[in-house]
């Protein structure tokens, strides 16, 4: 058992005149599909814990992690690449299972026959980067999962300058920038100790670290076990 699946104690749901604020760094790159399946997970954690907590704020921060950043900006053949990687068709058709597997427990439906471009997602996160704001109302996420969709299900080179702009104007970023007051969500440390040796990895509170893509019950643990370890400050009269 995680340690996270065990009941975590001495925090009050909702209504206790107190608050308190939980920040989740979000490590992740397009090219994992363990990234969305992970994403999905948060995103139900989330609003799992919104339902637990409703006094606390949360604060999503995305931080890109290229896993491949040296891949060519035209990209790689994707099936060639994972032939190459895994060794055989039966291995990589194993690995696609246990994907698939994985993604359907997130109501993801991964379709890998589709993909022939390997691509350098650097461009996919500068996407992002335009568009990321701290508490900008989910908008971020969903363009996020936007993307992920776009290669994972449509197969698309979210690699290539075309296939981005559709996906910018579809989401209305530079509109969505321009009407956005508050200022940009800057990557700072994440904490002492921090090591990210892999995506998805998860940071709450720059003191508890989960990395994969578990499942929702195991973020919310997580969450909770963050807070008890960050102070809270009384709650102003309204």
């Amino acid at each position: 058992m995680n340690s996270f699946d065990r009941p975590v104690r001495g925090i009050p749901a909702g209504g206790n005149r107190r608050r308190a604020s939980l920040t989740i760094d979000v490590f992740f790159d397009f090219i994992c599909p363990w990234c969305w399946i992970g994403t999905r997970h948060l995103s139900s954690a989330l609003r799992t814990f919104a339902a637990l907590h409703p006094e606390v704020k949360t604060k999503v921060r995305w931080r890109p992690y290229p896993l491949l950043p040296d891949t060519p900006a035209e990209g790689l053949p994707y099936q060639a690449f994972y032939l190459s990687r895994h060794g055989t068709p039966t291995a990589v058709a194993m690995r696609r299972a246990q994907v698939q597997r994985a993604g359907q427990a997130a109501s993801i439906d991964f379709d890998f026959s589709r993909i022939n471009v390997l691509p350098n997602t650097e461009r996919a996160h500068g996407v992002v980067r335009k568009y990321r704001r701290i508490d900008a109302g989910g908008q971020p996420a969903q363009l996020i999962e936007r993307i992920f969709s776009a290669y994972f299900v449509e197969g698309a080179d979210i690699g290539n300058e075309n296939v981005l702009q559709s996906l910018e104007v579809e989401h209305n970023v530079a509109r969505a920038i321009a009407l956005d007051a508050g200022p940009p969500s800057v990557c700072k440390p994440v904490g002492r100790g921090v090591t990210v040796s892999g995506v998805p990895h998860f940071v709450f509170n720059s003191g508890v670290a989960v990395s994969g893509a578990h499942p929702a019950s195991t973020l919310v643990r997580a969450m909770q076990s963050a807070l008890l370890l960050s102070p809270m400050q009384p709650q102003e009269d309204a």
